[in-house]
């Protein structure tokens, strides 16, 4: 029987990652540098794993007055969410995607407040 499970479980591992949902939909963000949002507000992310396709974050939003709200969320290849742990939209959750080939990398997300939002990676030069 345990050999039976073992087997079946290789399978079934074969089976996911092959064809257009597999290997190829794993996607490795790159959460460093500053990122910008389409309401004059600078982002900061740090992933809890580093070159993962999946892992828990933590960061902040920071406006030109010096007011700092921070988050904690979690992503999954394209997939990305997070939500505010104080200020204005506390307890507001942020959920949408990596934009995929964008350049810079840009993120699209819609809070529970209905409020959509643009973040794009500010690249060093």
């Amino acid at each position: 029987m345990k050999k039976l499970l073992t087997t079946l479980l290789v399978v079934i591992s074969l089976i996911s990652c092959s064809g257009d949902d597999g290997i190829a939909d794993l996607f490795v963000p790159n959460l460093s540098n500053q990122w910008e949002s389409n309401r004059d507000t600078f982002f900061f992310f740090t992933a809890d794993e580093r070159d993962v396709n999946e892992s828990t974050l933590t960061g902040n939003e920071q406006n030109n007055l010096g007011d700092i709200h921070n988050f904690t969320g979690r992503f999954k290849d394209y997939d990305i969410e997070f939500t505010f742990l104080e200020g204005p939209e506390k307890e507001v959750k942020y959920t949408g995607k990596f934009i995929k080939d964008s350049n810079p990398l840009t993120i699209k997300v819609t809070g529970t407040n209905g409020k959509k939002l643009e973040i794009t990676q500010r690249l060093n030069n």
